[in-house]
This record gives structure tokens, sequence and C-alpha cells, in this order.
């Protein structure tokens, strides 16, 4: 009596032991299929944000052509065809729309006409643009920055290894650790100008909320409406030198303080248009420049290339999205084509953009 039940303790203890065991199975795998239903929803949200961000993209561009076809409506029915300047709707800072209750995506369209294009110093046979590489002198003067610093740019810029400037061709950065060569073709991205020597933090902090990236052939023009005060010291003053001297700070305050233009008339009926060099070329839209290598100034009235900032929150994930499109064409025949896309913050370039308009 006492064996039997003995065996019966034993087998109670082995169906407790077997129960236990299978409830930690159970569990565990109860807990694994927990954790991938939250990854797989985790990974469908932010999946759902990204293309957010791209619809959101979608829309910007749409944004830009609605402006477009107002300004070719106003010029149909006798108005002028109005330039592109900080007062339309695409400017807008920061525009937030919702996204079912659980989301949200914010905007916001800068043009990059407003600053002075890093890739102006560059000629489309390699070699450096004098005339281009003495504006950014005068931009680097202006900010009180060593004017040699330009140099140190156009050894990175041109297609040779002679060295114009200081330590900044592929013999001085290969010294360095970790090694690394000169670009020596246009730049992709403004985070790049760190790999040049002498533009150390505290340089790009002044410098950056005047400057821009864009890989595109020629000069890009300048926008009156639009541009910082300092990109716009950029622009040759009224002298008989091709080689004077940039705008001085206050010349460039006087065309900020006049704007909007409507056109290049009532530019040319505004003060500001007095500090110009007579040979300033004038771009009829944002597009390069088409003058040929030579004129200091290239301006214009409109933009043609800017940069759409998005950032989509959808259920507790957050895509970013920075695109790049130019516009090309004119009149109905116009298109904004995707120069680059990149899924990054840009907030930090949006913060400097903003100190560089107040």
């Amino acid at each position: 009596m006492a064996s039997l039940q003995k065996q019966r303790g034993v087998a109670l203890i082995t169906v407790l032991m077997v129960f236990a065991i299978a409830t930690l199975v159970a569990g565990k795998v109860i807990v694994g299929k927990s954790i991938d239903v939250r990854r797989v929803n985790g990974m469908i949200n932010r999946t759902q944000a990204h293309y957010y961000a791209l619809a959101a993209e979608s829309l910007a561009i749409l944004a830009l052509r609605e402006d477009d076809q107002k300004d070719i409506d106003d010029k149909k029915q006798g108005g002028q065809q109005l330039p592109d300047h900080l007062e339309e709707p695409w400017a807008m800072p920061n525009i937030e729309f919702e996204i079912d209750n659980i989301g949200k995506v914010n905007v916001q369209i800068v043009d990059l006409n407003r600053f002075y294009n890093l890739n102006n110093l560059r000629q489309a046979d390699g070699l450096v643009n004098e005339q281009e590489l003495e504006r950014f002198r005068n931009l680097l003067v202006e900010l009180r920055l060593d004017n040699e610093l330009a140099d140190n740019l156009a050894d990175w810029l041109d297609a040779d290894d002679k060295e114009l400037g200081y330590l900044s061709e592929s013999d001085a950065y290969l010294n360095r650790s970790p090694a690394y060569r000169a670009a020596n073709k246009p730049m992709q991205d403004i985070s790049e100008l760190r790999l040049v020597n002498g533009f150390e933090p505290e340089i790009l902090a002044v410098l950056l909320p005047h400057i821009t990236v864009v890989n595109t052939s020629g000069v890009l023009a300048l926008n009156l409406n639009t541009a910082t005060t300092y990109a716009l010291a950029t622009l040759q003053e009224k002298t008989s030198n091709p080689f004077g001297e940039g705008l001085s700070l206050s010349a460039a305050q006087n065309i900020v303080s006049e704007r909007p233009y409507d056109d290049n008339k009532d530019f040319d009926n505004r003060s500001g248009s007095r500090e110009l060099h007579t040979s300033s070329k004038r771009s009829g839209t944002g597009n390069n420049a088409n003058a040929e290598y030579g004129s200091l100034a290239h301006y214009t009235l409109s933009s043609a290339v800017f940069e759409i900032n998005i950032r989509a929150h959808y259920a507790g994930h957050t895509a970013y999205l920075t695109t790049v499109v130019q516009q090309q064409g004119s009149g109905n025949a116009a298109k904004y084509v995707v120069l680059s896309r990149k899924e990054t913050d840009n907030s930090w370039r949006l913060a400097q953009f903003a100190a560089a308009a107040s």
C-alpha cells in the first residue's frame, strides 16, 4: 500500500513537471510570437510612415506646379508672370498635415537658389572658374573668415592635383588618419565640406547658413527675392573692374529690404539695382545661368531648384525624407526632376536656414 502511494506521488510529480515544462515552452512561444507581432507591426508602421513621406513629397511638387500654373494664368490675364519670393504659399515654414488621427506629416520647401552654390567653382572642363572663386572669396570676407579657404575648396573640386591652396590636395590628405584623397569632382553633399582642409566646425557654423551644394551644370543663379544677405554679397558691386569687390553688406541689406521684386523692370527702378555691376548676368529663370564663364554676378528673380524636407510620424514611428528637385522647361511644358532623395533628418539645416532668414 505504501509502495502504491509512493508510485502515485512520483507520477503526480512527473505530471506536474511535464505540465510546468509545457507551460514554460508555451509561454516562451507566446512571448516570441508577441515579439514577432510587434516587430512586424513596427515594420509595417515604419513602412507606412515612409510612404506617407513619399506622398508628402508628391504633394510638395504639386504645390510647386500649382504656383507655376498660377504665374502662367496671371500672365495670360495680362498680369506680370510673378517671380518666386518668400511670401508665396510654397515658402511657408513647417506645413503640417494630420494622418488619420494617429500621425502627422511636416513639410518645408526651401529654394536653393537663395544660397551660393559651392559647385559653381568648378567648370564643366574640370578647371576652376576664376570669377566664381572670386565670388566665394567675397562671401568669406563678408563673414570675416579667411578668404584663402576658397583656394582649398577649389583644389577639392578641380580635376588636377596642382595645389592652389594650403595642404589641400591628395598628397596632404593621404598623410591624415584615416587617409583619403581630394574628390577632384563636384561635391555631392554639403557635409563633404568637413573633409576640406581649414573648414573646421567653427568655420562651418558661420558659413553653412549661406551656401548649398547642387550638382548641376553651369552656374546656379542667385534669386534676389530669396537670397540671404551674405549670399547677395557674392554679387559684384558697380565698378569698371571685372574682378571688382562683392556687394557691401549694407548694399545687400538694401536689396533685401526692398523685395519682393515683380520683374526685372521693377528691380531696375529700385535703389538696390544701382549697386550691382552693369555686366551682371540675368537668368530668365532660376535655372543655371547660361552666360559664358567670365561674368562675376549671376542673378534671377525666380527659383528652379528646391529642397523638400519631410518628417512623417505614424503610430509612434518616424520617417525622414530630404528631396532636391529641379524645374526643367518652362510654361506648360515645365516639369520637376528629382536630383537626389535621402532618408535623413535635415532639421539641423532647417534651423540654419531659419537663422539666416531672420
